[in-house]
Parts: C-alpha cells; sequence; structure tokens
C-alpha cells in the first residue's frame, strides 16, 4: 500500500470542523420541521439559523435557499424550472453532463436548444440572446478552474455555481443557481437551489402542492454544511501562491506540456497535458511516489470523451492530470510534487 504524501484529487474528506459534530447530529434524530410539535419548532427554528448563515455567506437571501439531497437533483430543478415550451436552452461545450442531459431532453420535445463554442482557454462565445431563453452559466469551470466573464444577457440566467462555490461568488443578476456543499468541504449529499425570482420559476417536478423543493435532504448534513462553509472561509488560504509555483515549475521545467488553466482563474484547479505521456501511466508512477492526482473529464460520461471540457477548447486530451488544491496543502508537499511529476515524465518518456 503506498502512503500518499500529498493529495490532490477532487474528492475529500468532510471538513474537521463538520466532523466534529455530524456523528451527535445523525445519533440525536430530528424531528419533521413542518410539524407542530415542540421539538418540530425547535428544528424549525434551527434550520432557519442555518438558512440565514447561509444566505450571509452566500450572499443570497434566506428565503431563496432551498435544500437539495443530491446536487445533481438541482441542475434540474434550476434550469427546468425556468424553461417552457417556448423557451430555447443556451448552454456550453464545457458545461457538466447533467446541463447537456437537460439540454437533449428539452430538444426531444421540440424545443430549441443551442450549445455555445470555447475558446483555446474556455471562454464562451456567448451569441444573442431574448428575454424567452434561458442561459446556463458556467461560473468557473471544474477542471481548470476557469472563470467566465459576466454574461451581458436578457434571457433568464442559470448560475452554476457548483465548481467556484465560495470561492468565486457570481458577480452579475442571475434568476437561478447552484452551489454544492462540496465545493466548500462540506458533506457530499446537499446541494443549495438559489431561486432569485420565484415569478419566473416553477417547479419543474411533479407535485401537487406549493413547494418548492422536494424536500428530500438530510438535517444533520445542512447543519454540518453550514459549519464546514464558516470553518472553510477561516481556514489559511496560500493556494494562489501555490499554483503559481506549480505553473512556473511546469512551464520551465518539463517540456511539451499544455497549461489549460489560466493564471487568473481559481486558485484550487490545474490542468495540464504533457505530450507522448499516457495519463493512466502517470497516476500510477505519480501514486507511487505518493501523490494522487485526476485525470480525464471531472464528470464522467460513458458517452463523452476523456474530457469533453479540453476538446471542446481544442486541447490536448492525452497525457492530462487534473490537481485539486486543498486548504491544507503545504508549499512543501507542492515542491516535492513538482520533482516526483518531472521524474515521472521523463521516466515514462524513455519507456
Amino acid at each position: 500500500m503506498v502512503r500518499i504524501t500529498a493529495d490532490f484529487q477532487q474528492e475529500r474528506v468532510l471538513h474537521p470542523a463538520a466532523m466534529a459534530l455530524l456523528n451527535h447530529s445523525f445519533s440525536q434524530g430530528w424531528a419533521d420541521p413542518n410539524k407542530l410539535n415542540n421539538n418540530s419548532r425547535q428544528t424549525a427554528i434551527l434550520l432557519q439559523q442555518v438558512r440565514q448563515k447561509f444566505a450571509e455567506l452566500l450572499d443570497v437571501r434566506a428565503d431563496e435557499i432551498e435544500f437539495s439531497g443530491e446536487s445533481d437533483l438541482g441542475f434540474e430543478l434550476g434550469i427546468a424550472g425556468l424553461l417552457n415550451t417556448q423557451s430555447q436552452m443556451i448552454y456550453s461545450a464545457i458545461d457538466r453532463q447533467r446541463v447537456f442531459a437537460i439540454a437533449q431532453s428539452h430538444e426531444k420535445n421540440g424545443n430549441k436548444v443551442n450549445c455555445l463554442p470555447v475558446d483555446k482557454n474556455g471562454v464562451i462565445k456567448l451569441s444573442t440572446t431574448t428575454e424567452k431563453d434561458v442561459l446556463v452559466w458556467q461560473v468557473a469551470n471544474g477542471e481548470t478552474g476557469n472563470i467566465q466573464a459576466n454574461p451581458k444577457s436578457q434571457a433568464l440566467i442559470f448560475a452554476d455555481c457548483t465548481a467556484s462555490g465560495v470561492d468565486y461568488l457570481p458577480e452579475f443578476k442571475y434568476h437561478t443557481a447552484l452551489f454544492d456543499s462540496k465545493s466548500w468541504q462540506g458533506p457530499a449529499g446537499l446541494g443549495l437551489l438559489i431561486i432569485k425570482d420565484a415569478e419566473k420559476w416553477r417547479n419543474p417536478s411533479p407535485h401537487n402542492d406549493f413547494s418548492r423543493s422536494l424536500g428530500t435532504y438530510s438535517i444533520p448534513l445542512a447543519i454540518a454544511s453550514s459549519v464546514a462553509l464558516e470553518a472553510y472561509l477561516s481556514d489559511t488560504d496560500i493556494r494562489a501562491k501555490l499554483k503559481k509555483l506549480l505553473i512556473e515549475f511546469i512551464s520551465e521545467q518539463i517540456s511539451d506540456v499544455d497549461i489549460a488553466s489560466t493564471d487568473n482563474g481559481l486558485s484550487k484547479f490545474l490542468s495540464c497535458s504533457f505530450a507522448n505521456v499516457e495519463s493512466d501511466r502517470l497516476l500510477l508512477e505519480l501514486e507511487k511516489l505518493g501523490f494522487a492526482v485526476d485525470s480525464g473529464s471531472a464528470c464522467k460520461s460513458a458517452d463523452m470523451q476523456p474530457s469533453h471540457v479540453l476538446a471542446a477548447m481544442g486541447r490536448p486530451i492525452v497525457g492530462n492530470i487534473r490537481l485539486t488544491l486543498h486548504k491544507d496543502i503545504t508549499e512543501q508537499m507542492v515542491v516535492e510534487f513538482c520533482q516526483a511529476l518531472k521524474i515521472s515524465v521523463e521516466k515514462l518518456r524513455k519507456n
């Protein structure tokens, strides 16, 4: 069993601050906050406090937040909730798999869709939009970390904040948005759907009341996620410095490399591809030296290329690795990784 010196993989353990209370929360049991008994009222009060904390940290109103037991479900609620038979759904070639699925369903129902191309830096080439359109706008990409400029559009906008999280909040007007608890080292299985304009949104799932979500989420996970978010924001963050160090070393010390991540993107993601190297072999070589990294698409799909994001950008997809820089990664870990990367690439190119 290889001992991992530094873990640059996207998956991450729960933030220690949230882990400390999660076992207690699950063992306690929670009353239904919609009932009228005393325990239920106490749960409802606590949930409102949690909602208020999220609102403060995500720069939204508490009454705009809906919890979802699965972040992927939030894509359906947030996007399809804005669509109607007159809508053209506009999205980009670097969007998540779930967005592609919603677009496919919308098109199968006889409606218009428009998949926007991107340039070499992943910048979405936004076309003309109308008030009837629904625009899916990815705030930042989950593979490269590249950030999009604020969209100038008349359309109804769904902001995909699942990768950017609280590291880069949208600075434009949107109608719905989705955050993923995992983006701030919170628990998996919790999405935060933001509904800014309730008059232009309807619940697209089967329902017979005025509910805005399915209501299927774990109260302990919601509490733990709010604690994780607050702790995440208070943690020391040197990732911008570490990303710069990585980019400079890779650019100067390793030949024939393509870096898809821009300098001004999210500091937590870095994607690069090495010519004449197989990704899986590079991952294994790095693992032997104690470093865990990712490769390929951040949202796997059987009908997509190893990285549909890199393919859409016109970047190499062979020899690609993805690094996620977590806040507990140190400069020494990055220095040691750089040397391991250089050794691994040179070894594989000789074979």
